[in-house]
């Protein structure tokens, strides 16, 4: 019954792996502003630590649109693109709005507020989840030789595991057979 559990786990394991890098894929291909999620929602890996202890290196981080009406407040974390040349996201908390929406933000390990005042038209959104070491995770999994790794030692473990072990019972019955035949043979009983 355990192995049974097992090779579901590590075959569950490994679809929602590769059903989770498809998404990913695909939606950054499909959305307008080219960041994995859907709807409102996006998902996004965090590369460095400016957030630690709050978000580390390696984290994953769901990011949510502000709604009609709703803005940022201190103390948000919110994702904003750096700029339009770049396309890079940074995602780092809210320590100063202005009432024209402009944001001053600032990551919880740096010592320096972030450089000049955000825009609001760059904010993507905020942060309302974090998942500890999924894009880290989700980066290793993208290699294609590990991924093509993963998949052949876990077919092997199953091929392996479908083989039936020989039991001591068979093994010593089979003997006891042998040896009562060529006793037979012999005429000894």
């Amino acid at each position: 019954m355990a192995k049974i559990w097992v090779k579901r786990t590590g075959l569950g394991l490994v679809v929602m792996m590769i059903v989770l890098n498809l998404f990913l894929y695909s939606t950054s291909r499909l959305n307008e502003d080219r960041i994995p999620g859907y709807g409102d929602w996006r998902m996004l890996s965090v590369l460095t630590g400016s957030m630690a202890p709050q978000i580390d290196a390696g984290d994953m981080v769901i990011v949510t649109r502000y709604g009609a009406g709703e803005e940022p407040r201190v103390g948000d974390i919110v994702t904003y693109w750096r700029d339009e040349q770049t396309r890079s996201l940074i995602t780092h908390r809210v320590i100063q709005s202005l009432d024209n929406g402009y944001l001053q933000t600032k990551g919880d390990a740096n010592i320096e507020l972030d450089g000049g005042w955000t825009d609001p038209d760059r904010l993507v959104g905020k942060v309302v989840f974090t998942i500890p070491y999924a894009a880290a995770l989700q980066q290793f999994s993208k290699e294609p030789l590990v991924m093509a790794g993963l998949l052949a030692a876990f077919a092997a473990w199953l091929f392996c595991s479908q083989r039936k072990p020989v039991t001591r019972q068979q093994n010593s019955s089979d003997t006891t057979v042998k040896i009562r035949e060529a006793c037979h043979e012999v005429g000894t009983d």
